[in-house]
Formats: C-alpha cells, structure tokens, sequence
C-alpha cells in the first residue's frame, strides 16, 4: 500500500512540475506576442497587412490565455488529488 501510495504521490509531482513548465512556455509566449503588439512591430508591412498580423496575435494571445486558463484548472485538479491522496 505504501509503495501504491508513493508512486502515485510521485505521479502527482511530477504532473504538477510538467503543469508549472507549460504555464511557463505558455506565459512567456504571450508575453512576447503581447510585447510586440503593444509596441506596434510590423515590419513595415502595408496597413491591410498590419491589421491582419495585429488580428493575428490578439488570436494568439487570446489562445494563450485560454490555454493558461486549463493550466490553471489542471494544477488546481491536482492539487485536490493531492489532498484526496493524503487523506487516504
């Protein structure tokens, strides 16, 4: 029982640190894209073209907070398998 109770302790672990690298990938990611939109970087591109990258990134960037957004829900769900786990 207890080797059962420390492999999934584990699992749980190392779910959590996988969770917090991705919420990093994915904060620093819209960052940078907010970063370049915010300073208006385009690459001296036409207005019709400008506008479409601009439409481009605000997707992107709405993506990614959608993506954090279930990072969120996954460490928060693991975080009460955890408990559930101790309280075993």
């Amino acid at each position: 029982m207890i080797d059962s109770y420390k492999r999934v302790q584990l699992s749980c672990d190392n779910c959590f640190n996988e969770l917090y690298s991705l919420e990093s990938i994915l904060t620093f990611t819209k960052e940078v894209c907010q970063e370049k939109e915010f300073s208006a970087i385009y690459y001296d591109l036409p207005q019709k073209d400008k506008f479409i990258l601009s439409e481009e990134r605000n997707h992107y960037i709405n993506m990614l907070n959608l993506a954090l957004d279930r990072v969120s829900d996954l460490k928060k769900i693991n975080s009460g398998l955890e408990c559930e786990l101790i309280n075993l």
